[in-house]
């Protein structure tokens, strides 16, 4: 199978996507929690990553989709590790209305989710793509190998990866910003997270939307993105922390899912 991870930025590593190392215990766990089986390439690549980003973030489809018109993205997968990872594919996936239990989610933006399907087979599941804003479930790949051996470099200017490895400006993030486009706004998020460049104002404008965006995208993102400065330590100013805490402690699983995490790291200091 292709080495499908991308190289690590020595500056950044996002916790929340990129697990510990991958142990026994921790597949025996979620086949327990999910009560299915895991394809066993998908287990082959967490071995080597327990989780990442990937060099090749496209899978081509053959259906017009919120993002794009012949192909969606794959800009990470999902790893495995108590509370982490595709443990909180129950929450997530309430938080954005999907009540199918036989999912879990591999990758997502909020918008749209790619996840294993198990409605068919608990032991060998389809891959589903989930439009949020068009209310539609497509299945896409017959198997996990299937959806692997698709997976392309889209070669565009608005590549992630590209965008974050080659050129990881505030520059660019804040034009990307601008745009009315929700996954245009989540990507500018990443891509002046992995920059390190005017940092203060970044906190600035990720405190704002946690006070008054509502989209959960980008909700989701700051929180992420946020809670994994201070777990850094890049963040250490205590009134902005506190002022954190209280915006990531909300009704919302899926953010308060990174307030726990924050709480968790900040007691053990």
């Amino acid at each position: 199978m292709k080495n499908i991870w991308a190289e690590d930025d020595e500056d950044y590593i996002d916790e929340e996507i990129e697990l510990a190392k991958l142990t026994e215990e921790d597949i025996k766990e979620a086949e327990k929690e999910f009560n299915v089986n895991f394809p066993k390439e998908y287990i082959e690549l967490l071995k080597i990553k327990n989780g990442g980003y990937l060099k090749y973030q496209a899978l081509p489809v053959n259906f017009k989709n919120s993002w794009a018109d012949d192909h969606i993205p794959l800009h990470y997968l999902y790893g495995i590790k108590k509370n982490k990872g595709i443990f909180t594919s129950k929450a997530i996936l309430k938080e954005w209305g999907i009540r199918e239990k036989d999912f879990i989610t591999l990758s997502g933006d909020g918008h749209t989710w790619t996840v294993l399907d198990y409605r068919n087979n608990k032991i060998e599941p389809e891959i589903a793509f989930i439009d949020i804003e068009e209310n539609k479930i497509t299945v896409i790949f017959k198997s996990f190998k299937e959806m692997i051996d698709n997976l392309f470099e889209y070669e565009d200017g608005d590549n992630f990866l590209d965008t974050v490895a080659d050129v990881n400006t505030s520059r660019l993030a804040k034009e990307l910003l601008k745009s009315t486009e929700i996954n245009k706004k989540v990507e500018g998020l990443y891509v002046w997270s992995s920059s390190y460049e005017d940092m203060d104002e970044f906190i600035s404008i990720i405190i704002n939307f946690l006070e008054n965006e509502s989209d959960m995208a980008i909700r989701y993102a700051c929180a992420q993105i946020v809670v994994g400065l201070i777990r850094s330590e890049y963040i250490t100013d205590e009134s902005i922390i506190d002022k954190i805490k209280v915006l990531v402690d909300t009704d919302e699983e899926e953010i308060k899912f990174y307030y726990e995490i924050l709480m968790d790291f900040l007691n053990e200091q």
